[in-house]
């Protein structure tokens, strides 16, 4: 057998010492240890070999093409933030697909030399009744990652200017790659009403060494009129220029301010005035206007394109007229199968507002303890989610809302929260030894990257929540909400057993649906090397995070388009002389 008890003295020398506490210490004398003597006892497919100093089964074939680690030493005192560094494994660097002698592979790891970003900004025009210029504005920059690939973590880094001569400068030193960059002029001590608007750089590819200069002209004037129905007030709401993909600001943010009420049965014209820089002809910016937090009006885009007419932004006319219809009370109650009140998180998200298909409304509430909620809707269409606040024993529920315009309430509604899922299963390492004490995860599954305009006018579902626990006795049984999730058993650190992934498992939308597992764990392919940083230093204490690409189907109108995405397969951290060791599955199944 190559399963043996993993005594508690020999784990907590191979753990930091948070963790090791953290495992129960009935689990830690029971845990196996990949282990061995010779390679017939590792069985078919697999071999006996050397281990970070120890003889351990080791699998001799790997599917592990496309594999991504991810370095994250300690936070960056100069970026306030944990850096990730993303390092593609070529296939002639990783597991080949066979290796009669075992997949143990050396790989030293070494951060590579931060790209170095030197700016200087000017801004153009003058702001504040023309007592302050645009380069007296000092700026919030952000620059956020654009991942390889879908379901990597995002990481973003910000600094602030100092002033140089007519303008502003910063320096950043960052891992290089594919970013959107944000540049955010701040309000000065005697001009904050009138600042310049953001610069929003999509699609940046940042070298290993980067000097930018950005002198942009005095920023283009966005303004019109907004016709307003009788009886509507919208002083206070706000109105802006933004990016269609990721909803990232372009303009100033304009304050409405609306004259007293004229003549009855009239509409009342409104003036708004933005200004606004715009960097990418082919990216379409939306005009988006919102009204006051907790007023129950919609948030309505307009298509840019589709209101400047010649392409001028200088005169455009906006209406409301169409949303000319009060909010009405919606009441309601989340309950169980029996009519006993669950208290609950309620989403409510339009589906369709009356006669304004780019409005949007979302609201986000919680019921008393009684299962009760009351909230104010624009009249449309709208899906409401319910989700049960601690208590794991029931699901999200999911359902249609629709009425029209009234004076009444739209009361008596009833939202039956149904009963969890069960995930349960048992799973066995490669020999038929008990896995007791790895940690089960199920964590939900990411969908693709909607544009931010397809995220505010099409209902998001909420995602299902996290679940987790420990196997004991080879087993494991825990409460799940319907949807599809990224499953992972995670043996006891320092075991030399490799996690077991299964990718977007579902887990039925029926009441108290079950889903059952049998799983077996193969034995690992295996990284071992050295992390150092750009210098050559060894670098102890790093996280090791290994991330690998998937296919799966996603819908995009009526279609299925394949869309790749990465699940994590397994981590570990360098010990305090830089040294590692990665056991990884040797394949992920779907």
């Amino acid at each position: 057998m190559s399963a043996r008890l993993l005594g508690c003295a020999a784990l907590l020398a191979c753990l930091p010492a948070s963790v090791a506490c953290s495992i129960p210490l009935e689990m830690a004398e029971s845990a196996p240890m990949n282990a061995c003597d010779r390679s017939v006892e590792c069985g078919p497919g697999a071999t006996c070999a050397d281990v970070n100093g120890q003889r351990a089964c080791v699998s001799t074939s790997a599917d592990l093409d496309g594999l991504i680690l991810e370095i994250r030493p300690h936070a960056s005192p100069e970026l306030g933030a944990e850096v990730s560094h993303l390092l593609a494994i070529d296939a002639g660097k990783g597991f080949p697909p066979l290796d009669p002698g075992g997949q143990v592979h050396s790989l030293d790891l070494t951060i590579p030399v931060p790209a170095r970003v030197d700016a200087t900004v000017r801004l153009g025009g003058s702001y504040c009744e023309d007592r302050f210029t645009g380069g007296q504005f000092p700026l919030k920059v952000e620059f956020r990652r654009i991942a390889p690939i879908q379901g990597l973590p995002t990481q973003s880094y910000s600094t602030l200017s100092e002033p140089k001569g007519d303008g502003q400068r910063f320096q950043l030193a960052i891992p290089a790659g594919d970013y959107r960059i944000s540049l955010m002029p701040q309000a000065n001590a005697d001009c904050q009403d009138d600042i310049p608007p953001p610069i929003f750089l999509p699609n940046q590819a940042v070298p290993e060494q980067w000097t930018l200069g950005i002198n942009a002209e005095p920023p283009a004037v966005l303004q019109g009129s907004l016709q307003v129905p009788e009886g509507m007030r919208v002083d206070g709401w706000k109105l802006d220029l933004v990016d269609r993909q990721t909803g990232s600001a372009l303009s100033q943010v304009g304050l409405l301010e609306q004259a007293e009420p004229g003549p009855p049965a009239t509409a009342t014209q409104v003036a708004f005035s933005v200004k606004y820089y715009w960097t990418d002809a082919k990216r379409i910016p939306l005009i988006r206007l919102r009204p006051k937090d907790g007023e129950p009006r919609p948030t309505v885009f307009w298509d840019l394109a589709a209101v400047a007419l010649q392409g001028s932004t200088g005169n455009l006319d906006l209406s409301l007229l169409q949303l000319d219809a009060a909010a009405r009370r919606v009441e309601g109650q989340t309950h169980d199968a029996n009519g006993n009140p669950v208290l609950s998180a309620v989403r409510i998200q339009s589906a369709n507002i009356d006669r304004a298909p780019t409005a949007a409304y979302k609201l986000d509430t919680e019921t008393d303890a009684n299962g009760l909620f009351r909230v104010d809707l624009p009249p449309g269409e709208y899906v409401l989610f319910a989700q049960p606040i601690n208590d794991t024993t029931k699901a999200t529920a999911k359902q249609p809302l629709k009425f029209a315009a009234g004076d009444d309430c739209y009361c008596g509604q009833s939202v039956v929260i149904p009963e969890a899922g069960t995930l349960r299963g048992r799973v066995q390492g490669p020999a038929g030894e008990l896995m007791d004490g790895a940690s089960v995860f199920a964590v939900p599954s990411r969908s693709q990257v909607t544009a931010y305009l397809g995220q505010v006018l099409r209902p998001e579902p909420l995602l299902p929540r996290q679940a987790s626990g420990v196997l004991r006795n080879g087993a494991f049984s825990m409460g799940v909400d319907p949807g599809e999730f990224d499953f992972s058993v995670r043996p006891t650190p320092g075991s030399a057993y490799p996690w077991l992934v299964r990718p977007r498992l579902t887990v039925s939308a029926m009441d108290a649906a079950v889903a059952d597992l049998d799983l077996a764990m193969s034995y690992p392919a295996v990284l071992q090397g050295v992390v150092r940083d750009a210098s050559g230093a060894r670098l102890g204490d790093a996280a090791i995070v290994a991330w690998l690409p998937i296919g799966s189907a996603t819908e995009s109108g009526n279609a299925q388009e394949p869309v790749t995405r990465g699940i994590q397969i397994g981590e570990t951290r360098s010990a305090a002389d830089g040294s590692y060791v990665l056991p990884l599955p040797p394949s992920t199944s779907r």
